[in-house]
């Protein structure tokens, strides 16, 4: 019987022809493994940045900047009461809940910035000091009205007394309180300015690794098919083809989610956390303007000063380049040259980027809020309290329903964009690591029945 044993060349084949299969397979599986974990340290970063404009600082900003209005208001119906007589008895009245309600909101507003500033010292201690001042200005605004109720005073005649236990209250929201309210609002925006420039770093260096390992990956999964395919004399592998698909099809579905939450977050930014903030300060600081109205009716010693401070927070409003320098200066400027023009001259300020119809609304509602105020500095007391408590304030609301129209249509933008980046993360944990694994699954199924071939 004649034995033949197997020659070296034979020998040879049947160890490195396994060897190469694994080490391919396995090049293959890690580089999978690879293209999983840049895929969710990319979606890791931009979810963080996702977490911090969408749920964390970007709603402490919108809440603080919201708690500036709701204070200026309260000083602002603080002065009205105080200037209003006792034949206003029911307007003092609804003055009096109206303020009960803005304090109820400034005390949910500060609860809601400390509760998401639990891992920030410093604006936990701004926040505390709000409400240890907020009580400050209470007591005094409190003593303000008791004195103004004990004096039965006609409209526009409050007395000395009252004006200045008010001036204290007044001073104290504006010089200590407001700014404070403010400093928050600029500090938690820092954060989601950062946030915002450190996620798109974060977001186009992650899309540009997912498509670079992606590419690693089908790379050697294509070098795997072709080295079966000459080796074992077949056309491919289904499993091993399959497994490629769903390779491509992870790293294609994963740049896309990406790039979705990327772009999701860019808007919730720019198109709704920005416009929100700038409509909401300027609503603010108008809310504080039409305050500073009351105050130069009721306190005829600071007039000049209300004056003052009513043109500089105008100017912030919508700036106008002035060659004097004066109230009544900025209120003619504001009228335009032409009639027929109806969207009046370009300015700069806060409600500069309100463009189109929405600009022209806007401006022509701030137009007739300012034509009000100019008319109103034209008359005697009692003419000008009358002014101020009807054409006038009827042309404040007017201006404040459609700036907060407009706010809470970019505030929609805001929560829609918010939405479509967590649900393009929730998709990205969901179907990439599973589209990844059962790839892996694949390989090891592709490559097993050839392995077998050579026991």
């Amino acid at each position: 019987m004649t034995v033949t044993q197997a020659t070296p060349r034979v020998r040879s084949r049947r160890v490195s022809v396994p060897r190469r299969v694994r080490t391919l397979a396995t090049l293959s599986l890690l580089s999978l493994a690879l293209l999983l974990g840049v895929t969710a340290a990319g979606a890791a970063g931009t979810g963080e940045g996702l977490r911090t404009i969408g749920h964390d600082a970007g709603p402490q900003v919108l809440a603080t900047t919201g708690l500036y209005r709701h204070m200026s208001s309260m000083d602002a119906l603080v002065a009205e009461s105080l200037l209003l007589g006792a034949e206003y008895g029911e307007q003092r009245q609804a003055d009096h809940t109206a303020y009960d309600t803005q304090r109820q909101q400034v005390t949910r507003t500060l609860l809601k910035a400390y509760e998401l500033a639990l891992d920030n010292p410093a604006e936990q201690r701004t926040v505390q000091s709000l409400i240890e001042g907020l009580g400050r200005y209470e007591r005094l605004a409190a003593r303000a009205r008791l004195l103004d109720a004990q004096s039965g005073h006609k409209a526009g005649e409050t007395p000395e007394a009252v004006v200045a236990v008010y001036r204290q209250a007044t001073d104290l929201m504006h010089r200590e309180l407001l700014p404070q309210a403010y400093n928050l609002t600029l500090e938690t925006g820092t954060i989601v300015r950062r946030a915002h420039a450190a996620e798109q770093s974060a977001a186009a260096l992650a899309k540009a690794a997912v498509v670079l390992t992606g590419l690693l990956a089908l790379g050697l999964l294509v070098a795997l098919q072709l080295y079966l395919t000459r080796s074992f004399r077949r056309v491919f592998a289904p499993a091993l083809v399959l497994a490629t698909l769903l390779a491509g099809v992870g790293t294609v579905l994963g740049v896309t989610l990406l790039s979705r939450q990327d772009s999701a977050l860019d808007e919730a930014k720019r198109r709704g956390f920005d416009q929100v903030l700038t409509l909401t300060r300027a609503r603010a600081i108008s809310n504080s303007m039409y305050g500073d109205q009351s105050r130069y009716l009721l306190d005829a010693g600071r007039r000049d000063t209300y004056e003052h401070t009513f043109l500089d927070k105008a100017q912030a409003v919508a700036y106008l380049k002035l060659d004097k320098t004066s109230l009544p200066a900025y209120q003619a400027a504001l009228d335009p040259p032409d009639p027929k023009d109806q969207k009046g001259p370009r300015f700069l300020g806060m409600l500069a980027p309100v463009v189109g119809q929405d600009g022209e609304r806007v401006f022509q509602a701030y137009q007739a809020f300012q034509k009000s105020d100019a008319e109103l500095r034209k008359q005697p007391p009692a003419q000008a309290i009358q002014l101020w408590n009807s054409t006038l304030k009827e042309d404040y609301q007017r201006y404040d329903q459609l700036l907060e129209e407009l706010t809470k249509r970019y505030e929609s933008v805001f929560g829609r964009a918010i939405g479509s980046g967590d649900a393009a993360l929730a998709g990205l944990w969901r179907f990439v690591p599973a589209g990844l694994a059962l790839s892996a699954l694949l390989i090891l199924a592709g490559i097993w029945p050839r392995l077998k071939e050579y026991r």
